[in-house]
């Protein structure tokens, strides 16, 4: 099983994963900033406590490190610059779960009080707490195999060799941490597709609901 970056060791995987990032980072930039100004709105509109507006200022920050890194690793494949692709791959999951829980708990306070949001709630929360989840286990399964005695030098000498690496499975144990990388993935993917059916909701059928 490869993890995601491992598309980015080959053409024409390197080139569709570089713009990939490159686009995705913006596009997720954007979408944090709208998600923020129309919870900052509600909650305004709600007349809610003080700190929820905080929670949500607080969101933010993660959220456009997660982003600004997704930018940046597209660039950096991690058989040439494992340090920096790992440290950009770090603040993209680390932040990027901070930014689904933050989100889901400032909006679950937003719209608690309707009935008609309860299930979408629900869904929400569940991809967050897929995407937390899946960051544990991949963490705790990488540090198993990738320990301070780990050949770096051979791991990546590795990828000279396509069909092999493709092949190959000489860690057993990075197959189940890509298998949980790509649940966080879909944790975070799912927290944010979630917001659609929020966009569509006018202030209308707001008052309707109170």
């Amino acid at each position: 099983m490869p993890f995601i970056s491992d598309f980015d060791l080959y053409e024409p995987g390197d080139t569709i994963f570089t713009l990939g990032t490159f686009i995705s980072g913006y596009l997720v930039f954007w979408i944090i900033m709208e998600i923020h100004s129309m919870n900052m709105k509600r909650i305004t509109a709600g007349g809610h406590h003080s700190f929820w507006h905080g929670l949500n200022h607080l969101a933010v920050f993660p959220g456009l490190i997660g982003a600004f890194s997704c930018i940046r690793i597209g660039t950096v494949p991690w058989d040439t610059n494992g340090p920096m692709h790992g440290h950009y791959a770090f603040d993209i999951f680390n932040n990027g779960v901070y930014w689904c829980l933050l989100v889901t708990a400032v909006t679950i306070r937003i719209w608690w009080g309707h009935d008609r949001f309860r299930t979408l709630l629900g869904l929400r929360t569940f991809a967050a707490a897929a995407a937390f989840v899946g960051l544990v286990k991949m963490i705790s399964t990488q540090a198993k195999v990738w320990g301070p005695d780990f050949d770096w030098d051979s791991y990546n000498a590795m990828t000279s060799d396509m069909l092999t690496f493709c092949t190959s499975s000489a860690y057993p144990l990075l197959n189940t941490s890509a298998v949980w990388e790509y649940v966080l993935v879909f944790g975070i993917l799912g927290t944010i597709l979630s917001f659609l059916p929020e966009v569509v909701f006018d202030d209308s059928f707001i008052d309707e609901e109170e």
